[in-house]
C-alpha cells in the first residue's frame, strides 16, 4: 500500500463530466484563430485554468483532443446560432483540431540554459523546455516536416513554478523596480501566437496570477477561465463504470472489481462524493487505495460499513491529500483568519458571484473566487434555474482533518470544521432558517463552553429559570455542541423528498455517543413545520444534575411570526419525548427546551407582556402541561436580537425578506465577516 503507487499505475482513469470545459476551451481556441485572420495586432486569447492539486487540470489538458474528437460538433458552442458560411469555417477549424497534435510542457522542468549568452534567460528556457517535451513525446519525428494543414496545441502545466524563479531568470522590472515573472512568461506566448497554426492552453496555481471577472490581461494575453468543477454523483457512477483497473487480470471496469449485488455503483458513488467533494484528485486516490486494499485481500467485499473503516484510517487520509501538505501548512494568519468565513460559506452552502470581493486589509481587497483558490480550497459551479452561474465553497471532508491540525488553538475555527465534517453532503440544502440555526448554535456553544459566568445570554436565561440558575451549569465536553436531526430523517419540500441528516440510527449514534445520554426519539408528524433542534448535555457541579437543553430556532421574515400552536407543537414533541424516555429513569435529571424566533406573533408578544418567560413543571401552555422536571423558555425578539446582534439579524431579514434562498451577495459578504467578527469574540 505504498505511497510511491501513483494512482496512473492502479488504473486507467476515464475523464468524465467535462463537456462543458471543452467548449469552454474550443471557442477562446476558435476566437484565437478568429483573430489571427482579421488584425494583425491582436489581443491573443489563452485558455487559463488557476486550480490547485486534485482539480483534474493536468488529465483534462492531456485528454482534451480525444474529448474533442469523442463530442464532435458538440465541442464547439455556437453551430446552431450562426449563418451557413459562418457554419463551414467553424466547421473546417474543428475538423483541423481534431486533427491537432498535443504538446504538454511541464513548467517544472522549466531551467536556464546554455551557452552563457542565453544563461537565465527565460524566452530561451522556454523554447528548449518544448523542444525537451517534444523529443520525450514524439521521439524523432518531431524533426519531420509538419504537414502544412495541422494544427499544433500546446499546454503548459504547472505555471506557478514561475512564483519560485526570481533568482533562475531575468526579468523585466517596472518603473518601480518590481519584477512580474507572468508578464515575461505570457510576453513570449504572445508573441508565439502570431505563427497561424500554434494554440495554447496554460493551466497551474499561482498566488501571483488571478483571475479578474473571467478573464485577467496579463501582457497583452487575455486568460479566460477554464471551470474544471467537482464532480457530482452521476459523474463518479460513469467514471467507476467506464475506468478499468491494471492490478486485476483482464483489467476489468472498477465498479466490477468493488463492487456487487449488495453493494451498487451508485451507494459506492454516494459515500465517495461524501467523502471526497467530487474533487477529481481526491477521487481517484481514494479508489486508487480501495483498489490497492481489494489486491492484497481477495476475498474482500466491500459496503458501507467497510468503506468508512477503511477511509477513516490515518493511512488513507495521509496518501489521498499528502499532495496538499506543503500548502496547507504554509497558510499566512491573515488567510487562516479568513478561513472561518470560508468555511461557514460552505457550511450554508451560500453561493457567491464571479466578482464577489473580501476584504482583507483595511486598504486591500480580493476576488472571492480567487480567495478560495489561494486557501487551498474548492469551487463548486452552480447552474441557477435564471441560467446565472454561481460558486459555492468546497472543503472536501478529507481534507479537514489535515485543515485542523494547522489550526489547533483556534477553538471557533475547529467547531465550525466538525459540524461540517459531521454532516452529510446534502445536509446543508438551502433553507431561510440554516444559517440562523447554525449561527444561534455556534453562539450557545462559545457563550456556555468559555465565557458562561458574563454571557449575557446566560444571565438571562438565569433569570428566567430557577433550575438554570441554580445548577451552577457547564459544557459536559467539546463535543457536545452539533446539529442533532431530532425528526424523521426526511421531510416534504415543494413535493420534494430531500435529505436532511441522514437515517435514524445515525440520529441514535449521534445521541448516544456525542451527547452522552440514551438514545431519544422524537416522532415526526407530515403536518409539522419542525424547526431543527440542535441539543446539548450540561453538567451540573455533582454528577446528579444535569440539564438537557433543547433549542428549537425558527426564522420568520415576513410580517408573520411564530404563533401559540406552533410553539406548543414544539413544546409537545420535544418535552414530552425527553420526559418520557430519559427524565424518568433519571430523577434528578432536568430539561429544557428553548423557543428563539426572529419574529413572534402579534398575540404571542402581547400575551407574554414582549418580554422573555420561562414556564416550570406543571404550568399550563394553553391546552399543554409542561411535564415534570421540565422548563419551556421563549425568548422575546429583544433577546433574540441582543444575543445574535442587531445589525446581524436585521441584514439576514433583509436577505431572506425578497428570495428563498440567497446568495452571499443577498447577505452580503460584510455580514458574513461581522458574523465571524461576532463569534470570535466569544471565543
Amino acid at each position: 500500500m505504498s505511497s510511491e503507487l501513483e494512482p496512473e499505475t492502479v488504473y486507467d482513469m476515464v475523464v468524465v463530466h467535462r463537456e462543458n470545459d471543452v467548449r469552454v476551451v474550443t471557442l477562446q481556441l476558435f476566437q484565437l484563430y478568429t483573430l489571427r485572420k482579421l488584425d494583425r495586432h491582436f489581443k491573443p486569447v489563452i485558455p487559463f485554468g488557476p486550480h490547485l492539486f486534485g482539480s483534474g487540470k493536468t488529465k483534462f489538458v492531456q485528454s482534451y483532443l480525444e474529448l474533442v474528437n469523442n463530442m464532435g460538433e458538440s465541442a464547439l458552442i455556437g453551430l446552431d446560432y450562426v449563418y451557413e458560411s459562418e457554419k463551414a469555417n467553424r466547421r473546417g477549424f474543428l475538423e483541423k483540431l481534431k486533427r491537432a497534435s498535443l504538446l504538454y510542457a511541464d513548467l517544472r522542468r522549466l531551467e536556464p540554459t546554455v551557452p552563457i549568452e542565453f544563461f537565465r534567460n527565460l524566452k530561451w528556457a522556454v523554447y528548449y523546455l518544448l523542444i525537451k517535451a517534444a523529443c520525450s513525446q514524439v521521439g524523432a519525428e518531431i524533426f519531420r516536416k509538419i504537414p502544412s494543414d495541422q494544427y499544433l496545441l500546446i499546454a503548459f502545466d504547472e505555471v506557478g513554478v514561475l512564483d519560485e524563479s526570481l533568482d533562475e531568470f531575468h526579468f523585466k522590472r517596472t518603473h518601480d523596480g518590481r519584477v512580474r515573472p507572468y508578464n515575461d512568461f505570457f510576453g513570449i506566448i504572445s508573441q508565439l501566437c502570431k505563427e497561424p497554426d500554434l494554440f495554447f492552453i496554460v493551466v497551474g496555481k499561482s498566488e501571483g496570477l488571478n483571475i479578474y471577472n473571467y478573464v485577467a490581461s496579463v501582457s497583452r494575453v487575455q486568460l479566460v477561465f477554464i471551470p474544471l468543477s467537482p464532480l457530482e454523483k452521476h459523474s463518479i457512477v460513469e467514471h467507476l463504470e467506464k475506468s478499468s483497473s491494471f492490478l486485476f487480470p483482464g483489467s476489468p471496469k472498477v465498479s466490477e472489481i468493488l463492487c456487487h449485488k449488495d453493494f451498487s455503483t451508485s451507494e459506492l458513488a454516494e459515500l465517495l462524493l461524501e467523502l471526497t467533494g467530487g474533487v477529481p484528485g481526491l477521487l481517484v486516490r481514494a479508489i486508487s487505495y480501495l483498489l490497492l486494499y481489494k489486491s492484497s485481500n481477495n476475498n474482500f467485499l466491500l459496503s458501507k460499513e467497510t468503506f468508512l473503516i477503511i477511509m477513516n484510517g490515518f493511512l488513507v487520509t495521509n496518501y489521498c491529500v499528502a499532495p496538499f501538505l506543503p500548502r496547507l501548512i504554509s497558510l499566512s494568519e491573515q488567510r487562516k483568519r479568513l478561513l472561518r468565513m470560508l468555511t461557514l460559506l460552505s457550511l450554508y452552502r451560500i453561493r457567491f458571484d464571479f466578482d464577489e470581493t473580501v476584504q482583507i486589509s483595511s486598504n486591500s481587497d480580493v476576488f472571492l473566487f480567487d480567495l478560495v483558490t489561494d486557501m487551498c480550497l474548492y469551487r463548486r459551479l452552480v447552474i441557477e434555474p435564471d441560467c446565472n452561474e454561481r460558486y459555492e465553497v468546497l472543503i472536501p471532508k478529507l481534507l479537514i482533518e489535515y485543515i485542523d491540525q494547522g489550526l489547533k488553538d483556534d477553538r471557533l475555527e475547529w467547531l465550525l470544521l466538525q459540524t461540517l465534517k459531521s454532516q452529510s453532503v446534502e445536509f446543508f440544502y438551502e433553507s431561510k432558517c440554516r444559517i440562523l440555526e447554525g449561527l444561534i448554535a455556534t453562539l450557545f456553544y462559545l457563550h456556555f463552553s468559555r465565557r458562561s459566568t458574563n454571557s449575557s445570554m446566560f444571565s438571562t436565561l438565569g433569570q428566567l429559570s430557577r433550575v438554570w440558575n441554580e445548577m451552577n451549569l457547564q459544557f459536559s465536553s467539546e463535543s457536545a455542541a452539533y446539529y442533532m436531526k431530532s425528526i424523521h430523517y426526511t421531510r416534504t419540500v415543494s413535493g420534494m423528498e430531500r435529505m436532511t441528516f441522514g437515517s435514524n440510527n445515525e440520529w441514535e449514534r449521534i445521541v448516544e455517543e456525542m451527547l452522552e445520554f440514551e438514545r431519544i426519539y422524537i416522532p415526526f408528524h407530515s403536518t409539522f413545520h419542525s424547526p431543527i433542534y440542535y441539543s446539548f448535555k450540561l453538567h451540573g457541579r455533582t454528577n446528579e444534575k444535569n440539564l438537557i437543553v433543547g433549542i428549537a430556532c425558527k426564522g420568520r421574515w415576513s410580517r408573520n411570526g411564530i404563533r401559540w400552536n406552533e410553539i406548543l407543537e414544539e413544546a409537545h414533541k420535544f418535552l414530552k419525548a425527553v420526559h418520557d424516555q430519559v427524565l424518568t429513569s433519571h430523577p434528578t435529571w432536568h430539561c429544557m427546551l428553548i423557543i428563539m424566533s426572529t419574529q413572534l406573533a402579534t398575540n404571542v408578544s402581547e400575551d407574554l407582556n414582549h418580554s422573555s418567560r420561562c414556564y416550570s413543571s406543571g404550568d399550563s401552555v394553553g391546552e399543554f402541561l409542561i411535564p415534570h422536571n421540565c422548563e419551556l423558555v421563549i425568548l422575546s425578539e429583544a433577546d433574540v436580537e441582543n444575543f445574535i446582534g442587531k445589525d446581524i439579524l436585521s441584514n439576514l431579514r433583509k436577505a431572506f425578506k425578497s428570495v428563498d434562498n440567497p446568495h452571499s451577495r443577498n447577505i452580503g459578504v460584510s455580514t458574513l465577516q461581522e458574523i465571524v467578527l461576532s463569534l470570535s469574540k466569544n471565543i
